[in-house]
């Protein structure tokens, strides 16, 4: 079953900061919660290519996705990971010079396992710590 997911926030940051934090891949191993290992494969001028490896329910994970960053838009599909199909789209939104909205719309769809394991407030619980996450590394 496809899932859809929204989470956003206002951030007392000029946009450019914020979309400069979330976009830097290799920072993620410090926000997105049970994340071990960020890694920049690949780069160019049309996209980027990252692994994630994650510690999760006694296993390891590794998610490898394909970014694509314009115009304070990230998109991310995954190529290669635990999901049976993962789409993301953060967008940075202008509010005023010193405010920003960071919004993560997902589509995803887990396999039979994990979809059993992990119900639907695990998954929104995950996904606003990682949100958190980004915004107190930007107050840092």
């Amino acid at each position: 079953m496809i899932k859809n997911l929204e989470v956003s926030r206002l951030i007392p940051k000029d946009r450019e900061t914020v979309y400069n934090e979330i976009a830097n891949f290799e920072n993620y191993v410090n926000f997105i919660p049970g994340c071990s290992k960020a890694k920049l494969i690949e780069k160019n001028d049309d996209y980027e290519i990252g692994l994630l490896e994650f510690d999760f329910l006694l296993r390891k994970y590794q998610i490898k996705s394909k970014n694509i960053l314009s115009d304070f838009q990230i998109k991310i599909e995954q190529i290669e990971g635990p999901f049976d199909f993962f789409e993301g789209n953060w967008q940075i939104g202008y509010k005023s010079n010193d405010v920003s909205e960071a919004k993560l719309v997902t589509k995803f769809e887990l396999p039979f396992l994990l979809a059993n394991l992990l119900p639907d407030r695990v998954i929104d619980s995950f996904c606003e710590s990682a949100l958190e996450a980004f915004l107190k590394n930007l107050d840092n």
